[in-house]
Order: C-alpha cells, then structure tokens, then sequence
C-alpha cells in the first residue's frame, strides 16, 4: 500500500466559482477542504475551512448560486464553513473518485493560492493510476510524492499549503526560529510583501498544527515512541 500526495489544478483556476470568490476577497483566505461527499440527489456538503473575517465568508455564501444551505463555526482562528451546494460535474467526479477506486484521501484537501487542491490518496498503486489515469481533459495533476505508507508518520509538514510552506521556510531561512532569533515577523513579512499580522496568523497555525501532532504521537502515546539508544 503506498501514500501519494498530488496536486490538481483546473484549467479555469479555481474548480468552483465559489473557491474563487473567497480567494478574491482580501480578508478572506480559503485553507482546506474536509470530508466532501455527493449525497443521493447528486448535491455535495463539504467542511470549508477559512481564515478571516466571518462575516464576509457569511456574506459570500448567502449570495452564490450553488449554495442552497450553509452553518459556520468558528475555531479559534479559523471559520469552518459546513456547505451544503450543487458541484460542477468536474467537481462531483472528483469526489467520488478515490472510492471508486478503493482509495483514501488522507487529512484535509489543501488549497493553494492559484486554485489547485493539493491532497493524499492510501491505497494500491494501481489503484493510484488508474484513478489518476481518468482524470478530466480539464484538470492537470502533478504527483509530489510518492512512498510506501506508514500509519502514524508526523504528516503535518506535507499537508501545509503552498503559501504556509513559503512562510514556513522564509522564517527558517531567515533565523527566525534560533536562539538568539535573528530575525522579527516585520523582517518575514518585509522579505514576503505582506503585513506581520499575515505573518503572524499563519507561523501560529503552523506551529499548533507541529506542536498539536508532536504531543500526539510522542507524549500522549509514549509507548509507540522510538526508544532511545545507548552506547556500550
């Protein structure tokens, strides 16, 4: 059984018009999808996870054709948007696709900033290829890796989107995170072209993301932690 991350991206940009609204808002930034299911009519419910202000995501979902119910919820800081809306039948066939072929998508579905979904499948190899095989003429796929899987790896690095990433590695890079810090979040978001509150925001979601799965796998369940290693 292999673990495959890839990235979709539709030639429209966005897959949904409605992906593309929130991304067009300056006080809105659209981070994953959960859990997305066709339902027996053919509509879709979808978890939306958001960062920003909760009543432009309200405003938006009240005014956009495919939405026929929605119910937000906010977590700490970020709005989880439970959709229930009409897909596109690119999107519909996108997610029906991995049981179709006996596949799992691993975590969230993570945006990046141009519109393409970046997700993991688990399953057979080719399993994989075949469903990636019958992928629509209209969505280029990119595979970003590939290996064998291996229940309870700290994933949470390969499940950042793209922009967390760049933020991620500029504040490495430019000594943020040494001690002494050699570096403040006005010099990350000079380095960035964005505000330090930008900055700010995303190095803490990140940071309760590494440190949430850290104490999960290693302190809340010790006996499944490597044992250390002595010299004789």
């Amino acid at each position: 059984m292999i673990f495959a991350t890839i990235v979709h991206k539709h030639s429209d940009g966005w897959f949904q018009s409605l992906g593309a609204r929130f991304s067009n808002c300056d006080d809105v930034t659209p981070i994953a999808l959960h859990s997305p299911q066709i339902l027996t009519d053919g509509t879709a419910v979808v978890l939306y996870e958001l960062a920003g202000a909760r009543e432009t995501v309200r405003s938006i979902l009240e005014t956009a054709e495919s939405t026929t119910d929605f119910r937000l919820i906010q977590k700490r800081d970020t709005i989880i948007a439970y959709i229930h809306f009409q897909p596109t039948p690119v999107v519909a066939g996108m997610i029906q696709s991995p049981a179709a072929y006996g596949l799992l998508v691993d975590g969230p579905i993570r945006f990046h900033d141009d519109g393409g979904v970046e997700l993991s499948l688990i399953g057979r190899e080719e399993a994989i290829q075949r469903a990636l095989a019958a992928t629509p003429d209209t969505v280029s796929t990119t595979i970003k890796r590939v290996d064998q899987y291996a229940p309870g790896q700290l994933e949470t690095i390969a499940t950042l989107s793209e922009r967390q990433r760049e933020v991620l590695g500029v504040a490495h890079k430019l000594g943020y995170y040494e001690q002494p810090r050699r570096a403040t979040y006005d010099d990350i978001a000079t380095q960035l072209g964005c505000t330090k509150a930008n900055v700010g925001d995303t190095l803490r979601r990140i940071e309760n993301a590494l440190i949430n799965e850290i104490v999960q796998e290693r302190i809340d369940h010790p006996s499944e932690a490597p044992t250390a290693r002595h010299r004789t």
